[in-house]
């Protein structure tokens, strides 16, 4: 049997970033609680040879879980599966903040869990001037303590050398609980007997203590504050969007250069005329369409993560939670929410530290309203189509009008969890209790690594559903041929446009947007690829976002065009999402919900803004 190791520790003690250390892996690192909502494992090696598993659990506060992400931990703490049991536990503690890390110590102790204690964080501490008697914290909990960082590596390899040594002469303890013990965990009685016990520890061991975080004080002062704190969470939206387009202008000119050489290259080499368009104009040009919109969509991911490490993000939801709160949603739903520009998948997974049922439900309903990292080659091509590529005040237009866009879908999101909450019953709201970890300088190797990551997973999607979509595009698009030729106006993609025309029409949608909505379904990012076969637009053409938009406008109104970015601000998400959704509630209706409102919105909201731009232009 394989030797079980789990990590345990509040949120924010920099459990995930110690997992990473010891695995090699990398799972995501953010700078505020609710990342980790499922437990994660992978092997642990001493010397090249694997000698046990690693399990990353959720950041738990106390014994008396009360998010589903705690749940987890609890679960897994109090052994509701015995088979699945951890043989050792290491605890991590944040070395800067002792006063409530011990709270969990001890009642593991209590309970008699066999424990090895990391002191995370104690590169941060010792530079704040904090000085323990790590011997006697190690009598008093009766655990061997190795003091780690493991944003610099410190002390990790003696971590793994101990934690390979217990491998070789280990036993299963099985925990006894008494009857009763979910009541005990809640006794006053119970609670303040370990704060008691916590504050004579930290007395018996502190030799120098903690000074305060200044730095952090003096920052909140402006970033928290009622005016000053929503000005500021403004302008730093504004300075993302503004270098989303500024800094991947030049990395997408190569990217089109690239694939405008090679689909140069490769043309002349192929003979068949058929089997030619198959692998230019189906496979290059369609996954390469989607493809020059990476660093777009990296850039969103780099600037993202950055502020989940500096520690802003949960002061975006400390500013935000009065406001979400009257609109029907907890503070804490402003992470998922957040998250969600990423992707809604993670998004709606993330609601898992919601504690409240319905709560939870109705931001779930309401993420696919906020916009993912798909929307941004749609929005990129429509924007250039719409938008003069001019400044305001030394501020690129087009970024403004990015931000507006995803400000819209924000608040939208906002709006709908409003007018939710008057129908579905509601319990005792929550409050928001949350802390707020101090400013962190990011790791720039954690920044690149994470933008890495994430530009891989978007290029296997591209590899994946994204060349199988463009590829049924493309058949649908060149047959039937007649006398060896394709007809895009007698093509089955035509046809199938034609069915739903009626629909849209209202819009100022013809056939030929009908046909590049539908593949939309699968994923957002393939809408380019299915406009530029339908409009016949060559997308490895160094060119092509310019020339896909001049060939929008001649075909299209501007009201048209306007329609088709309001459509894709509520137009609901990808099957994916309906998926996730249909897991976390156990249930299709409100998947089905959520397609149906969304779509509903998309529509009205796109007809509203078509009659109005007619109506003025």
């Amino acid at each position: 049997m394989s030797f079980r190791i789990a990590l345990v520790g509040m949120p924010n003690v920099g459990k995930t970033a110690l997992f990473n250390k010891l695995t090699g892996s990398f799972q995501r690192v953010a700078n505020f609680s609710g990342v980790t909502v499922e437990k994660k494992s992978a092997n642990i090696a001493h010397h090249g040879k694997t000698f046990g598993e690693v399990i990353d659990l959720p950041g738990i506060y106390s014994l008396d879980s009360t998010t589903l992400d705690e749940k987890v931990t609890k679960d897994f703490l109090l052994q509701k599966k015995q088979e699945s049991a951890a043989d050792l536990f290491v605890l991590v503690l944040d070395a800067t903040n002792l006063d409530r890390s011990l709270f969990l110590a001890i009642q593991l102790k209590k309970l008699g869990y066999p424990l090895l204690i990391a002191l995370n964080l104690v590169d941060e501490s010792r530079k704040r001037g904090l000085v323990l008697d790590l011997e006697k914290l190690s009598k008093l909990l009766n655990a061997k303590i190795i003091s780690t960082s493991a944003a610099t590596g410190e002390g990790v390899e003696e971590l793994k050398n101990v934690l390979h040594s217990y491998s070789t002469n280990h036993q299963t303890v099985q925990i006894e609980l008494a009857p009763g013990h979910q009541k005990l965990f809640r006794s006053p009685t119970y609670v303040t007997g370990i704060f008691d016990e916590v504050n004579e520890i930290l007395n018996d061991v502190t030799i120098s203590p903690l000074r305060p975080d200044t730095l952090t004080q003096k920052v909140d002062k402006v970033l928290l504050h009622p005016v000053w704190g929503i000005l500021s969470l403004v302008a730093i939206l504004i300075l993302t969007f503004q270098l989303i387009f500024t800094w991947a202008a030049p990395l997408q000119d190569g990217i089109e250069n690239f694939f405008g050489w090679f689909g140069e290259f490769l043309s002349p080499l192929i003979s068949h005329d058929l089997l030619r368009s198959l692998i230019v104009d189906g496979i290059i040009n369609g996954v390469g369409g989607v493809i020059v919109f990476l660093p777009q969509i990296m850039i969103l991911f780099l600037l993202i993560q950055f502020l989940e490490d500096i520690g802003y993000l949960g002061r975006a939801a400390f500013l935000l939670d009065g406001l979400m709160r009257k609109l029907g949603l907890p503070g804490k739903a402003v992470l998922p929410l957040l998250s969600s520009h990423a992707c809604a998948i993670p998004g709606i997974m993330a609601t898992r530290v919601i504690d409240n049922p319905k709560e939870r439900l109705t931001t779930m309903l309401v993420i696919p309203l906020t916009t993912c990292s798909a929307r941004l080659p749609v929005f990129a091509v429509l924007i250039a189509a719409i938008v003069p590529a001019i400044s305001i005040l030394g501020l690129n237009l087009q970024g403004l009008v990015l931000f507006a866009l995803y400000a819209t879908g924000f608040f939208s999101a906002l709006a709908a969890a409003f007018v939710l909450k008057k129908y579905l019953p509601q319990e005792s709201p929550s409050m928001l209790l949350m802390e707020l970890p101090p400013y962190r300088i990011p790791k720039v190797k954690n920044l690149i690594m994470i933008m890495l990551n994430k530009g891989k997973t978007f290029l296997k999607k591209a590899g994946g559903i994204i060349l199988i979509i463009s590829l049924v595009i493309w058949v649908l698009i060149s047959f039937p041929q007649q006398d060896g030729e394709a007809s895009i106006e007698n093509s089955y993609a035509a046809s199938i446009g034609r069915v739903f025309e009626p629909i849209f029409k209202p819009l100022g949608f013809d056939w030929k947007i009908t046909t590049a909505l539908i593949p939309a379904i699968g994923a957002r990012e393939v809408v380019v690829s299915a406009l530029s076969m339908v409009f016949s637009v060559d997308e490895a053409n160094p060119n092509f976002e310019e020339t896909m938009s001049q060939v929008l406008v001649e075909q299209f109104g501007l009201g048209t065009l306007i329609a088709l970015l309001v459509w894709f601000i509520f137009a609901p998400q990808c099957i994916s999402t309906f998926a996730v959704l249909k897991r976390e509630t156990q249930s299709y209706k409100w998947p089905w919900v959520m397609v149906g409102y969304t779509l509903a919105m998309a529509y009205f909201f796109a007809l509203i803004a078509k009659l109005i731009t007619d109506s003025l232009f």
